[in-house]
C-alpha cells in the first residue's frame, strides 16, 4: 500500500527538492493485524490535509492514498473484497477541497494510458506496482504527473478527470532525465514507458481481434416455400469460416396442388417477422 502527499511544487513528499512537509500514516500498532480503520494526515506549514484512506466493508482494502496540498484534493484506490486478479478492477474515490467525494470503478484491462484521466492512470499505476509488473510504476507516475502540472497542466479537482496522453507525458520526463545527465532516471522511466506501451499494444490487439470477429460473424435469413405450401425460415450464421444453419417452420402445408400453392404464394403479401430475439436464443449472441 502506498501513502503519498504532494507539496507546493506538486512533488511527492520526501524528495530532496521539497522541504518542510511530511506524510504520516496512523494505523493499528500491530503491523501483523488487518486494520479495519486507517487514516493518514499530510501536514504542511499552513495545511492539515486528510487522506481519506479508511478501509471499510463497502470499499475494501486500501491500495494507495494520495493528497495534493496545492489543490486540497485527496484520492484513494481500493481493492474490492471480490477482487479477481485475472480481471482486476479497482475502486477510486476522489475528494475535493470541500470534502465532496466522487467514486468510480476502474477496469484495469480497459485503461488506455494514451487517453485516460488522472484517477484511471493512478489506479492503473497502483495495479502495475502491486502486481509486480512494474514495482516503481506508482512513483514514476506521480513524478510524471507533477512534472506535467508544473509545466503548465491544469490544476484542481476537475483536472483529475480530464483525459491526458500519459505516454507522451512519461516520454517527456524520460527525455528530460537524459538531457539532465541522469542516466538512471532515464532508464527507470524508459522501463516504465515500455510497460505502458506494451500494455496498450496488447489491449489494441485484443480490441482489433474482437472487432474482426464481430465483422466475420453474420446471420443471414431466407424464407423458403416448399412444394407442399409450407413456409420455412432458414437462418444461417457464418463465423470463423464455418456456417451453421437452422430452420424454423412458419406455416403448415396446404391442401392445394403444388402449382396452385406456388401461385397463391406469389399473390400474397408477406413480410419476414423480427427474428433478432430469436437469433440470440438460437446462436447464443
Amino acid at each position: 500500500m502506498g501513502v503519498s502527499g504532494i507539496g507546493t511544487n506538486s512533488y511527492p513528499f520526501g524528495q530532496k527538492n521539497v522541504t518542510g512537509y511530511a506524510a504520516q500514516k496512523a494505523e493499528n500498532s500491530n503491523p501483523q493485524e488487518e486494520t479495519a480503520n486507517m487514516s493518514w494526515t499530510v501536514k504542511a506549514e499552513n495545511h492539515d490535509i486528510v487522506l481519506h484512506g479508511q478501509e471499510s466493508a463497502e470499499d475494501g482494502k486500501v491500495v494507495s492514498a494520495w493528497a495534493c496540498v496545492t489543490g486540497n484534493t485527496s484520492m484513494t484506490v481500493y481493492q474490492p473484497h471480490d477482487f479477481d486478479p485475472a480481471h482486476p478492477v479497482y475502486k477510486v474515490k476522489v475528494w475535493d477541497s470541500h470534502g465532496n467525494v466522487t467514486e468510480q470503478m476502474v477496469d484495469i484491462s480497459t485503461v488506455d494510458p494514451s487517453n485516460c484521466d488522472t484517477a484511471e492512470m493512478y489506479a492503473y499505476s497502483a495495479w502495475l506496482s502491486k502486481s509486480g509488473k512494474c514495482p516503481d510504476a506508482l512513483q514514476k507516475f506521480m513524478m510524471a504527473h507533477a512534472h506535467h502540472k508544473d509545466k503548465g497542466g491544469s490544476h484542481g479537482y476537475e483536472s483529475l478527470f480530464e483525459k491526458e496522453d500519459w505516454l507522451k507525458i512519461v516520454r517527456e520526463v524520460m527525455e528530460m532525465q537524459y538531457r539532465a545527465g541522469n542516466l538512471k532516471g532515464y532508464v527507470d522511466y524508459k522501463r516504465f514507458l515500455g510497460v505502458l506501451e506494451q500494455g496498450k499494444e496488447e489491449k489494441d490487439a485484443k480490441s482489433a481481434r474482437k472487432e474482426s470477429e464481430q465483422k466475420e460473424s453474420k446471420v443471414e435469413t431466407d424464407v423458403q416455400v416448399r412444394p407442399d405450401g409450407s413456409r420455412v425460415l432458414v437462418m444461417t450464421r457464418t463465423a470463423g469460416g464455418m456456417a451453421v444453419a437452422t430452420s424454423i417452420e412458419l406455416s403448415k402445408p396446404t391442401d392445394m396442388p403444388n402449382d396452385k400453392a406456388g401461385e397463391e404464394t406469389a399473390k400474397e403479401e408477406w413480410s419476414v417477422p423480427d427474428i433478432s430475439g430469436l437469433s440470440e436464443q438460437l446462436f447464443g449472441e
